[in-house]
């Protein structure tokens, strides 16, 4: 055989072998950058804050001594770290519940409007475009005593000017409804394409059965959307959990710590008071809590996947 075409022959074979592995492993192309970026962002970060938390660190010290659980032990007994644990769980509850609910009755609503949906999906979705910061500002203003349009629609009704941001009783649910407004349009977002996937067959049958609206909703409607309702959950809750941005904005976590959110408390832990070793311990503790929060709701998430 020719020398050429035998070199040839080799060079062929030798590329259909690398196509070969090529294909059979594409698929990791696609899984190592998101590996790389899981591990520089995510991993690495919660593994040196689970270092700095077992040492006592601050930004002057140049000795760091080996503390053990001693920093998670002091943030689990602290008033402080307790009441911002509190404040965080009532902005995630009500926070959630109310976006959910809001979100969820814009999308069945929307879903009955023939004529301009796709304005009123642009005008329902705005404010999830504004960054939290603009929010907390705008909203600021609009809940000025004397200035702000709240006060004077209060004003036209013949209510008292209010300092809603500057007492107790209301700052904290004032604070919520501000999440509220802005977030809904998530949760309302998911359900929206989740109803656009629901299939036809089962509401033919179902109308051709003289079913009420109401049975539709309740046995047809929930049932398909439940996995798609968990996943809204779950990342309302999870970002209700990091909230800081409104609250630092409106409240600073006043009046009175009041709305002292975790996220909040553990920056001034750290960059305020100088306790980087607690603050780092605080943020695991945190991250446990939003984790097995998560892990409940993926849980309940795949098992009504492979139930349905």
């Amino acid at each position: 055989m020719n020398p050429s075409r035998a070199a040839g022959y080799q060079n062929k074979s030798l590329s259909a072998r690398l196509y070969r592995l090529t294909q059979q492993h594409k698929h990791w192309f696609f899984i190592v950058p998101a590996l790389i970026v899981l591990l520089t962002v995510v991993i690495y970060p919660i593994i040196f804050a689970t270092g700095v938390s077992l040492f006592r660190v601050t930004f002057a010290s140049q000795s760091r001594p080996f503390v053990g659980l001693q920093n998670f032990e002091r943030m689990l007994s602290n008033d402080d770290f307790l009441q911002s644990t509190y404040n965080t769980l009532f902005y995630v509850v009500f926070s959630v519940s109310g976006s959910f609910i809001l979100g969820f009755g814009a999308a069945l609503l929307l879903r009955r409007v023939t004529v301009g949906k796709d304005l009123l999906r642009l005008i329902l979705i705005i404010p999830i475009t504004m960054a939290p910061i603009v929010v907390g500002l705008m909203w600021n203003w609009m809940l000025d005593p004397l200035f702000g349009l709240i006060n004077w629609f209060f004003v036209l009704l013949g209510i008292p000017r209010q300092t809603l941001l500057a007492q107790a009783g209301t700052a904290r649910m004032t604070v919520v409804l501000v999440d509220i407004w802005q977030w809904y349009p998530l949760v309302f977002l998911i359900i929206e394409a989740g109803m656009a996937t629901l299939p036809r067959a089962p509401y033919e049958s179902a109308r051709l059965e003289g079913v009420s609206s109401w049975m539709i909703f309740r046995r047809i409607t929930l049932p398909l959307l439940r996995p798609v309702i968990l996943v809204a959950l779950l990342l309302r809750t999870v970002d209700a959990f990091r909230t800081f941005d409104i609250v630092r904005v409106m409240t600073d976590g006043g009046p009175a710590l009041t709305t002292e959110t975790l996220s909040l408390y553990l920056y001034r832990t750290a960059f305020t008071f100088n306790k980087l070793s607690r603050a780092a311990a605080g943020s695991i503790l945190m991250l446990l809590v939003i984790g097995l929060i998560s892990a409940l709701m993926f849980r309940f998430l795949y098992r009504d996947v492979e139930v349905g």
